[in-house]
């Protein structure tokens, strides 16, 4: 609903600054127009949906495993590490 509103109003605005550049052939009607035109072919361009992400993962005896979709940040306990 929201898209057929946006493309409404820049097709209504592209009609107006076209006529706007019929009647005042300037810099300001003209880039006006051209940017309406690609705001209304980017409006109607269809977006690829992502691919679904497919994780899977296997682990070993005593071991922890961590799956995310997306960045992780693991905080691990530094005494552990100590010798």
């Amino acid at each position: 609903m929201v898209k057929a509103i946006l493309i409404f109003l820049n097709i209504s605005a592209l009609i107006a600054s076209l006529i706007w550049l019929i009647t005042n052939f300037s810099w300001e009607p003209l880039i006006t127009s051209l940017s309406l035109s690609a705001t209304l072919t980017a409006l109607f361009a269809k977006k690829k949906n992502k691919a679904s992400i497919k994780m899977s993962q296997k682990g070993g005896d005593n071991s922890t495993n961590i799956q995310s979709g997306g960045n992780i940040k693991i905080k691990s306990d530094e005494r552990r590490f100590k010798f």
